[in-house]
């Protein structure tokens, strides 16, 4: 309509054109055409609005009390249904604190720089390397046995909260405030492909085989990330922001990742999972739990970590990955080898933390499967070409069943019952499976070759940081057999049998030794991957120190142990120097293994003093 006015409800006059209402300026109602849309060169036109009666203030009172009775009417029934939903878990077993309900809530991963959150875990990873959880029995025969050999106490929560409260005093510190808000964020399509592209070239499936790469490629050329309603599945959805945010930060000295941001790509994923949660378990549904856990677990958070294994073991279950004839369904060969990639990290997480197993043994079919590299190629240790037609996982697929099964005949409440003499059999026939499984690995890669004071570098050269860690494993795996022979005493920390100490001690040595010789594994990013074999070897063989401290090998052993500070120190040291600061678990770490070098000497002077009392 053109002109220079139009009648509106109510008997107002709309005097302003089209173009001077939307740039908000003064019209001049110039005829034919207002200065603003003559020097636009555009018509000028005056757009009827409809043509509404007014309502009342009261009537719109009225219209907003039934808007709001309506809203928590709906709120009301949400809530119902939702406490029905608690109520049928409960009813069929499933506690309120179940992985599947909690997960609804979890929508953010701590700051693995914050220092309060690195106290925090730093406490939980110690608490599982020979101390026990704070107020244990285990954590007080730790403080007594320390005062009784070396005259001084520790505690060690109190001790790490005054080392993380000397940090906050000292330069280019950790973060002490979290970090600001981060924002969910959809990875750009470009970035999702070329990480596609990229797993499926290096062959990093055979590793991690968390992902059907040709499948999520055809989801992005359908334009699922260009749609943005709840008609695309979630699990699609998160299924790809997941695996982008994994490969980001696997590859984050790619040029091509560079500029990526995989927290706020994973927190995408973690905001779909309550929907997941509510659809049909699928492939992709089972990818996007996998890829978060994947991506939670190499940061020490335990318990998230925990929860997204719960869930994934589940829809491993539900889905039948744990029955081999699933081979012969649709992606079944990629089902099975999800299945053991999960049963890897059950078990890893059963060893580790002697946390109960998702996956029961009996329960399942585990046949090998016929395209994995076996133990005996070198391939398990050394970098080497990948490819996605062959599988090797993060851990020999052997050394997990043996995981499995030193839990279920030594830590577990079968074991418990079992008479010593029994539990003392299961010790030495263990030990026995350990020592045939490494005579499977190639001569040149046994661990006793790297792990020793004069093995040569070039050994080191070509290692695969998979091929350190299963080094890693063996020795802690010792460990935990032959500790297992005080498991069930009074004492538990300390009545290790004498013919189990030494074997202890030297694992405790060849941990620390190896780590040493790893030093350019160690940083940051991969602290956590490496903190238990290190702090259970610290701890341990701080146990051997103060309990035998006269025997010949104690000053090797302490000089062993302020090895470990000095490569620390030159962390931290390397670490100030970031734009983050410094990374507070090296700083703990360094303040943690000082202390129990001095306290292992007091031992050593309190032994030598009784000594020399007793001679004269």
């Amino acid at each position: 309509m053109s002109g220079h006015s139009s009648q509106r409800a109510g008997g107002r006059t709309r005097s302003a054109c089209d173009l001077c209402r939307r740039k908000k300026i003064r019209c001049d109602n110039a005829q034919p055409a207002c200065e603003t849309c003559y020097l636009a060169c555009v018509p000028c036109t005056i757009t009827e609005l409809p043509d509404l009666p007014r309502k009342s203030l009261r009537d719109q009172l009225q219209d907003a009390r039934a808007r709001i009775e309506d809203l928590e009417s709906q709120l009301t029934a949400r809530s119902s249904t939702h406490s029905a939903d608690l109520s049928e878990r409960s009813d069929s077993g499933e506690s309120p604190d179940s992985p599947w309900l909690r997960l609804m809530t979890l929508d953010h991963f701590p700051d693995t720089y914050n220092l309060d959150t690195s106290l925090a875990t730093f406490r939980a990873e110690i608490a599982h390397c020979g101390v026990g959880q704070a107020g244990s029995i285990q954590r007080s025969s730790f403080f007594s046995t320390v005062y009784q050999k070396t005259g001084s106490s520790i505690d060690l929560d109190h001790f790490l909260a005054q080392a993380a409260q000397s940090l906050r005093f000292q330069g280019a510190q950790g973060r002490t405030t979290p970090k600001p808000a981060l924002l969910p964020k959809w990875p750009p399509t470009p970035l999702v492909q070329y990480s596609l592209d990229h797993y499926s070239r290096s062959g990093l499936y055979s590793i991690f085989p968390v992902a059907n790469a040709d499948a999520l490629s055809e989801l992005v050329a359908e334009g699922v990330l260009d749609q943005q309603d709840t008609t695309v599945p979630a699990a699609n959805l998160a299924c790809l922001f997941a695996f982008t945010a994994m490969m980001s930060v696997m590859h984050r000295l790619d040029p091509a990742f560079i500029h990526a941001e995989p927290a706020a790509y994973i927190l995408a994923a973690l905001c779909l999972v309550p929907r997941i949660l509510m659809e049909k378990p699928t492939v992709r549904s089972l990818e996007a739990i996998v890829l978060i856990m994947t991506y939670v677990m190499p940061g020490g958070q335990i318990e998230p970590g925990q929860l997204f294994l719960a869930l994934a073991a589940r829809m491993l279950l539900s889905l039948g990955a744990h029955r081999y004839s699933v081979i012969h369904e649709p992606e079944g060969r990629h089902l099975r080898a999800i299945f053991w990639f999960c049963y890897g990290a059950d078990k890893n997480m059963v060893i580790r933390y002697n946390c109960s197993p998702h996956f029961i043994d009996v329960d399942c079919e585990l046949q090998i499967p016929d395209n994995y590299v076996l133990s005996s190629s070198d391939q398990q240790f050394f970098s080497r070409p990948l490819s996605n037609d062959k599988l090797l996982f993060p851990s020999d697929i052997r050394l997990s069943l043996l995981k499995s099964k030193v839990h279920h005949l030594l830590y577990s409440d079968y074991a418990r019952t079992q008479p010593e003499a029994r539990r003392l059999q299961h010790i030495r026939e263990l030990d026995q499976e350990l020592t045939d499984l490494k005579a499977m690995f190639p001569a040149n890669c046994w661990p006793d070759l790297f792990a020793t004071e004069s093995a040569p570098n070039y050994l080191f050269h070509d290692l695969s940081l998979r091929g350190a860690c299963l080094h890693l494993e063996f020795y802690f795996l010792v460990g935990k057999i032959h500790e297992a022979s005080a498991v069930g005493s009074s004492n538990s920390s300390w009545s290790i049998l004498p013919s189990s100490a030494e074997l202890f001690r030297q694992e405790s040595r060849s941990i620390l030794m190896y780590i040493c010789r790893i030093r350019d594994f160690l940083n940051w990013h991969t602290f956590w991957i490496y903190a238990q074999f290190l702090l259970t070897g610290v701890v341990s063989l701080f146990r051997f120190l103060i309990t035998y401290p006269t025997a010949p090998s104690y000053t090797n052993d302490i000089q062993l142990l302020q090895s470990v500070v000095d490569i620390f120190i030159d962390l931290d040291h390397t670490d100030s120097s970031d734009m983050r600061g410094r990374f507070p678990p090296f700083y703990f770490t360094v303040c943690l293994v000082k202390r129990l070098i001095y306290l292992a000497k007091q031992a050593a002077e309190r032994a030598a003093a009784h000594e020399h009392d007793d001679t004269g």
